[in-house]
């Protein structure tokens, strides 16, 4: 693929041959923006690393509002509410996606993490994790504390 542009109609294809012949409404008004549209923009969101409603929303509408021209139309919470009606169907695809990845036990690894179980100030006296937590130093917040392994 040679750019975004690209990526972004093989994503509204596949999403479309997923819901082909999926009646996903029995009743009810048809939406203004259709499910198809919002997975594509839900996916496309995660792929740019928008991880809220409000960025992935203003991001679509702003920058691609000529593709999906119904996004213009309605409001951030009807967007939301949509996109959270679909969860079934998108719990559906991860379901059959990670039954059609090869996956090996032996090869497989699992991330861990540091995480803060309490404040340094309290560490001295602090009895959870006992044994299996130590001090740690988080970068990212720039501070020490005890954490949990």
């Amino acid at each position: 693929m040679k750019d975004f542009t690209d990526f972004l109609i093989f994503v509204c294809g596949a999403v479309e041959d997923f819901l082909q012949n999926k009646h996903l409404r029995q009743r009810g008004p048809q939406p203004t923006l259709s499910d198809s549209e919002v997975l594509t923009i839900e996916i496309m969101g995660a792929f740019l690393s928008l991880e809220t409603d409000t960025a992935i929303f203003a991001c679509f509408r702003r920058h691609w509002g000529d593709w999906f021209p119904a996004l213009r139309c309605i409001h951030r919470s009807t967007f939301v509410r949509q996109a959270a009606k679909l969860v079934q169907l998108k719990v559906r695809r991860w379901q059959a996606l990670g039954q059609r990845l090869p996956y090996d036990r032996a090869l497989s690894l699992v991330d861990r993490a540091a995480l803060p179980v309490c404040r340094l100030a309290r560490a001295y006296r602090c009895r959870r994790f006992a044994g299996q937590a130590s001090y740690g130093y988080d970068a990212m917040s720039k501070q020490v504390f005890y954490r949990g392994r």
